[in-house]
């Protein structure tokens, strides 16, 4: 075989190897019904998180005692203040939150999965709700995605 046509082989076959999905454990890290205590944050992202996880029915249960807990959610949110130079009458006049997550396996010692959101809409501007509530949904919606399916389904 022709370097050249190897070569044109090969990246086909790579080509065709990455479109095909590919499902693996690490893909849904965190367990199906898995009890997670939630950390305090600043603020009180925390209380947004637990009411959008019921609001979202993520398949998780939220405990208070860290000893209940298999798993533990801890986080950090930024709050940038009002910047002149960035507002007009088409942009967002007021806060920009930028928030990440973790969650740890406590007795592993290790993080299994994190994400970060922020609270602007880049469609809607100073339209759309922002704040703490839109990045604790956006966070949400990133950990119903990292939680298994339940077995059987």
């Amino acid at each position: 075989m022709r370097p050249a046509h190897a070569l044109t082989v090969g990246f086909a076959v790579l080509l065709i190897c990455a479109m095909v999905p590919v499902t693996v454990a690490g893909d849904r890290p965190i367990p199906y019904g898995a009890r997670i205590v939630i950390e305090e944050m600043e603020g009180d992202l925390d209380g947004f998180i637990r009411a959008e996880i019921v609001k979202k029915k993520v398949p998780i249960e939220v405990v208070l005692n860290s000893e209940d807990a298999d798993y533990i959610m801890s986080g950090s949110l930024v709050i940038q203040e009002k910047r002149a130079w960035h507002e007009g009458w088409l942009s967002a006049e007021k806060d920009h939150n930028v928030a990440n997550i973790m969650v740890i396996d406590p007795k592993e010692k290790r993080m299994i999965w994190a994400s970060e959101a922020g609270d602007r809409s880049w469609w809607w501007g100073s339209l759309k709700r922002g704040g703490q509530r839109k990045t604790a949904e956006r966070l949400v919606n990133n950990l119903k995605k990292a939680v298994a399916r339940k077995s059987g389904r």
